[in-house]
């Protein structure tokens, strides 16, 4: 039997307990559990808005409606309003801190909101959007998130998904040695959770380690399954060649990405790299011309360089 996402399981999990909850509680929890069962069929439609209404409004009738308050913080998480997330799941938690996935889920969101506000504040500062920056991501405190996923993990091994987010905790601190592991850890827990081989794959490349890179990511190509995700890994193992200079090989990889994902544009400019200096230039050319109309604003130094190597490839055909 094909295995379900860890998302999906969650809502499966908690729409079935809701549902239960309705036979023989008092009159006076009623409607909160008819409301936290509309707001779990909401969630499980991914009508996110009226989830968070229905279950709202069943906490205001019950405090102590442990389910309840975990799926609004996941009706929170899934809209990425991380804030509001934190506050259901820090609810959720005064009546079960011991919870499996609400420590996972609320250590996910502790993070993923630390991260936000640093880039918005980057943003800010540089006066750009905050898609466009990389905020530096050392200094910050994940202190609470790493508790979260830690007590998740402990107590089960298996949460590749908890596992990753440690590695992105430790990788963001240069920890990158227990990053290694941690998404080492989250690969073992789950063969085809492509994002554990990208990670991994960048701290080899980050090493100056790109055939320990070109290992990893060929095992992750085999395993994933999502075009999406796979795509990636195409990237990430071109980008491994090209650290060797084997634009051949780099070449290839690069257009399976660009198979799999049309808007994979960084495998796009990349290719264009690897033919310009093959010396094909007119391939170089049409790869450079294509990235820069279908970039967007967050690759504009990209845009830059590809324009710069077009002026180049155009003198040299008129010189040829």
């Amino acid at each position: 039997m094909a295995r379900l996402s860890v998302t999906k399981l969650v809502t499966i999990a908690a729409l079935g307990a809701l549902l239960a909850l309705g036979a023989g509680c008092p009159k006076s929890n009623k409607e909160a559990i008819e409301r936290a069962n509309a707001g779990a069929r909401a969630l499980s439609a991914k009508q996110f808005d009226t989830a968070i209404t229905e279950f709202k409004e069943s906490v205001r009738l019950d405090r102590d409606n442990f389910m309840a308050w975990y799926q609004l913080g996941e009706a929170y998480r899934l809209k990425k309003e991380w804030k509001e997330a934190i506050e259901a799941y820090e609810q959720g938690a005064k009546l079960r801190p011991n919870d499996l996935m609400l420590n996972l889920r609320y250590g996910v969101a502790l993070y993923e909101f630390a991260v936000a506000r640093e880039r918005e504040a980057e943003a800010t500062r540089l006066r750009k959007k905050p898609e466009e920056v990389t905020p530096d991501l050392r200094n910050v405190n994940f202190d609470a998130a790493l508790q979260r996923l830690e007590a998740a993990v402990k107590q089960d091994e298996n949460l590749y998904n908890a596992h990753h987010y440690i590695g992105r905790i430790h990788r963001d601190k240069l920890q990158d040695a227990k990053a290694a592991d941690a998404f080492t850890k989250a690969i073992v827990a789950w063969p085809r959770f492509g994002a554990a081989y990208i990670a991994l794959g960048e701290l080899y490349r980050r090493w100056d380690y790109p055939n320990e890179a070109i290992q990893v990511v060929s095992q992750g190509v085999e395993h994933v399954m999502e075009n999406e995700v796979k795509s990636q890994l195409y990237y990430v193992l071109g980008m491994s060649y090209s650290d060797k200079l084997e634009d051949a090989k780099a070449i290839t990889a690069f257009t399976e990405a660009l198979k799999l994902s049309k808007d994979n544009h960084q495998a796009k400019f990349q290719r264009g790299q690897s033919h310009f200096r093959l010396g094909q230039l007119k391939e170089a050319d049409k790869d450079f011309e294509e990235f820069s109309k279908a970039a967007g604003t967050g690759l504009a130094p990209l845009k830059s360089i590809a324009q710069k190597l077009r002026f180049q490839i155009a003198a040299k055909l008129q010189g040829g």
